[in-house]
């Protein structure tokens, strides 16, 4: 199975000193990537900008080009999360969506069964209309409408980021051909503050979006019972052509902007079951796409564990180890979602 990387140097320009999304996350994973001597086993693709009308194909032209205008006040920052710029911020993101875009075309033109694009900044945060939570322009929603321009009917997207994506959502909210899963740690104060079980979408998009809310400490238990007893069934019913994933590793439980724990062995098997599900309805097809993750050790060796196993090794290497809590009772959580979209048992 041969498996496409897709990063730049120019990611590292988009930069701000003393932020937690900074040119280091990058920097660190690039490092192992050397260290491990995984980079030889994968083909090495160089991404190109995308135009205006990629898009805008999910934000507004009016938000294109006051983010562009705004490179003239930078750095500073245009939401509160805080988000920031710096002058070369605009070309970066247009790049990273680029990114995303360069690593469909690469597993729907069979250069790849599956693609990793490693990009920044994020962007699963973005709405249509502005930034949000460190992303300017959403790399993964936009890939998805560039898949669909080129003929996939059906899209699903899983994000296993450890804040819900709230700009995906956003996207396809009442559009039933992106079926969206987000597992991601929700409760007062967590930010963004949505992604309640209850939000499935709207009008004809209605019952299309899928929302895993979870406590705290939540770990690999209630991740494996997820992949098993939501995300397969919800798959199964939606039966994509594509699956593409939003992969933040801050979900790790060492993360410093979280709780949940997760180990690299629950991310390991938690890949596992997407790369089956994919293999059952998508011939394989996978991109997958750089969103947070801020613990340095912990994100690289979590998008070695995600590449391990799109390599198909057998040996998943755990070097920090099992989370040191045992986990709350999910059970509730999972069987609301469960009810709520009609969910029957594996």
């Amino acid at each position: 199975m041969s498996i496409a990387l897709l990063t730049s140097p120019h990611y590292l320009l988009h930069d701000f000193q003393g932020h937690p999304e900074n040119a280091a996350r990058l920097k660190v994973i690039e490092a192992a990537l050397d260290r491990s001597g995984m980079r030889e086993r994968l083909v090495q693709l160089t991404p190109t900008p995308a135009t205006v009308e990629q898009i805008t194909a999910v934000h507004t032209s009016e938000y294109v080009e006051g983010l562009e205008r705004a490179m003239m006040q930078a750095p500073g920052y245009v939401d509160m999360a805080p988000t920031y710029i710096v002058p070369e911020s605009f070309d970066t993101a247009v790049l990273a969506a680029g990114g995303a875009i360069r690593a469909v075309d690469a597993v729907l033109d069979g250069e790849a069964n599956a693609a990793f694009a490693l990009i920044r900044p994020p962007g699963h945060h973005a709405v249509p209309d502005g930034a949000m939570g460190f992303c300017l322009f959403n790399n993964l929603a936009i890939a998805a409408r560039h898949a669909q321009a080129r003929g996939i009917a059906r899209v699903l997207i899983v994000d296993f980021d450890v804040h819900h994506g709230n700009g995906t959502q956003d996207a396809f909210y009442a559009d039933p051909s992106v079926l969206f899963i987000s597992t991601h740690q929700y409760g007062a104060g967590f930010y963004p503050g949505t992604g309640a079980a209850s939000e499935t979408g709207i009008g004809a998009g209605k019952g299309f979006t899928l929302n895993v809310p979870l406590p705290s400490g939540a770990g690999d238990a209630a991740f494996e019972r997820i992949a098993a007893e939501i995300i397969a069934p919800a798959a199964d019913r939606f039966n994509p052509n594509l699956l593409l994933i939003s992969a933040g590793f801050d979900a790790h439980w060492s993360d410093p902007l979280a709780s949940l724990q997760l180990s690299h062995t629950g991310y390991g098997k938690l890949m596992r079951a997407l790369v089956a599900l994919a293999a059952k309805h998508c011939a394989g097809k996978i991109v997958l796409t750089l969103e947070g993750g801020y613990n340095p050790g912990a994100l690289a060796d979590g998008v070695l564990t995600v590449l391990r196993v799109l390599l198909d090794d057998e040996n998943l290497p755990d070097l920090i180890g099992p989370a040191p809590h045992s986990e709350p009772d999910v059970q509730g959580v999972i069987k609301r979602v469960k009810d709520i979209h009609d969910l029957k048992n594996p």
